[in-house]
């Protein structure tokens, strides 16, 4: 699973006169497109799309995403802290 830590949102226009650049930058960060005042779009790679369809696939898992999500953009949960050694113990 690939972690985002970037956002970049721009409008319609300037996605659609810089495409390339654009999706190039998909691959590394998460890519907001803005149409209008009501519409916007979550550019991602193809290969990640099945991962995000299994991972909200169920209404159970998706609601704990969703809820995990928010706390983090509250800042009530800071994730967890450990050595890159320890990942592989």
């Amino acid at each position: 699973m690939y972690i985002y830590t970037i956002m970049k949102a721009i409008s319609a226009t300037e996605f659609r006169d810089k495409q390339k650049y654009y999706l190039d930058l998909a691959k590394r960060e998460r890519l907001i497109i803005q149409r209008g005042r009501n519409e916007a779009f979550a550019v991602i790679p193809l290969a990640n799309l099945d991962e995000t369809e299994y991972l909200l696939s169920g209404a159970a898992n998706a609601q704990r995403l969703r809820d995990a999500i928010a706390n983090i953009e509250k800042g009530s949960d800071k994730g967890v802290a450990m050595n890159i050694e320890d990942i592989w113990k």
